[in-house]
């Protein structure tokens, strides 16, 4: 049985998409015959604070569904670019000391980006062990900071970037999470192997017929059409335009907006209902994941935001939504938007225009046979392409390609990175 390590700061009992993808992707790989063990931080993302039932000083060992779990400690936060950074770079500290003391040897490991500097570990824990790394990209980092306006010094981006180019090339494979990330990588470093591993979503989990009492409660959504955003609210998700459109369709009474989740901008939100009396909104806490599939099929619409177009950058709760048969309203652009518009899943506007998604609103709402419509267009793409058990096999396939050429090199044969990581 091979064994496979995989080293990511977020993961559940935190709630996320990075979070959600890894845990699930374990589990498909451990029922395809991995042993699969997963180092990580103490959870404390996104509130910036250690959870309840964990000592902040001391790592634990536990288990999760059918993955063995090394939890290790770091200073959280959840706001300001130095904060951050100190947060990183003590996550990076921890898995150096305790990732070689705490985790058995693998066959193979695989680092989640970002944060990107948690490549520094992989390639020490790689060479430690003298076993190949695969490197996973699921947000350009740097550049996603640029385009956000987080980092503008020029020094300060080009340094990253090497950072960021050097990791890839130490890599005996890098997946990205889209197909714009893979492009780059690929542009950027022609002689790095890179294939695209998309997100995705477990199809058995998510549909129209998971919608219960309870989440019907919890939404409010007795014969009102419900508009429902799940998700992290950052920076990156620019929330106040759901609010902005939710004050442009007042006079629709049978129609709300559901926000459910935490974050920086929570706050913010929170106070601008007060003050603007929307009516039409309500803010929820996160909630466990095993809820969201009935508090999707609960839902009438969902509401994906994305205020920055970062190359590279797809929502992964779009997958969720065509999963449970529930028509998009997409506000961004980019590779996100392109893959709604191709499953012809929902209504794409761009984000800065809240009188085309004013429009998109009221046309949603008034045309129930779109919406039904749009949501089995999204169904038939989530089992055909976005199937979380077939991007498992896919990956699996080659997780093994790599281990095989790395065993060849051992050997003595000629080191050749693209057929290392195909297997052949």
């Amino acid at each position: 049985m091979p064994r496979l390590l995989l080293l990511t700061q977020y993961f559940p009992p935190e709630i996320g998409a990075a979070q959600t993808r890894l845990f699930e992707l374990g589990q498909e790989l451990s029922g395809l015959g991995w042993e699969v063990e997963v180092l990580t931080a103490l959870p404390n993302y996104p509130t910036g604070r250690i959870f309840e039932g964990y000592d902040p000083r001391n790592p634990v060992k536990e288990a999760l569904g059918r993955l063995s779990i090394v939890r290790v400690p770091l200073r959280p936060a959840q706001s300001g670019f130095v904060q951050r950074l100190t947060c990183y770079f003590s996550f990076v500290r921890s898995v150096v000391r305790w990732g070689p003391v705490l985790c058995a040897k693998p066959d193979i490991l695989f680092v989640e980006s970002p944060p990107l500097f948690l490549g520094h570990a992989g390639i020490r824990l790689s060479r430690q062990w003298g076993v190949p790394m695969v490197f996973n990209v699921s947000d350009l980092w740097p550049e996603s900071a640029k385009y956000m306006g987080v980092v503008n010094n020029r020094l300060i981006l080009a340094g990253a970037e090497a950072l960021e180019l050097s990791y890839y090339r130490r890599a005996a494979l890098v997946t990205g999470t889209s197909n714009e990330i893979v492009e780059s990588v690929r542009r950027r470093c022609p002689s790095t192997h890179a294939e695209v591993i998309t997100n995705g979503v477990d199809v058995d989990r998510f549909g129209p017929q998971f919608a219960d009492d309870e989440a019907r409660s919890l939404l409010g959504a007795q014969d009102r059409i419900t508009f429902t955003y799940a998700g992290v609210m950052g920076m990156a998700q620019g929330l106040d335009v759901v609010l902005d459109v939710a004050a442009a369709v007042r006079d629709l009474s049978h129609v709300q907006f559901v926000l459910i989740g935490d974050g920086a901008d929570r706050e913010s939100l929170q106070r601008r209902i007060e003050v603007e009396n929307l009516h039409n909104v309500r803010l929820l806490r996160a909630q466990p994941k095993e809820r969201i599939p009935a508090l999707l099929a609960a839902s009438q619409v969902g509401f994906h935001v994305l205020k920055f177009a970062i190359p590279g950058a797809v929502p992964s709760k779009i997958y969720e939504a065509m999963a449970s048969r529930l028509p998009i309203l997409f506000a961004g652009g980019g590779e996100g938007a392109r893959r709604v518009l191709d499953a012809r899943a929902g209504l794409v506007v761009p984000y800065e225009d809240v009188r085309g998604l004013e429009q998109a609103v009221r046309k949603l709402a008034s045309t129930p046979e779109l919406r039904q419509e749009l949501g089995r267009a999204g169904r038939c793409a989530a089992e055909r392409l976005y199937n979380r058990k077939e991007i498992a096999r896919r990956l699996h396939q080659l997780l093994v390609g790599v281990i095989s050429g790395a065993q060849r090199t051992r050997r003595g044969h000629v080191s050749i990175p693209g057929v290392q990581a195909d297997g052949g």
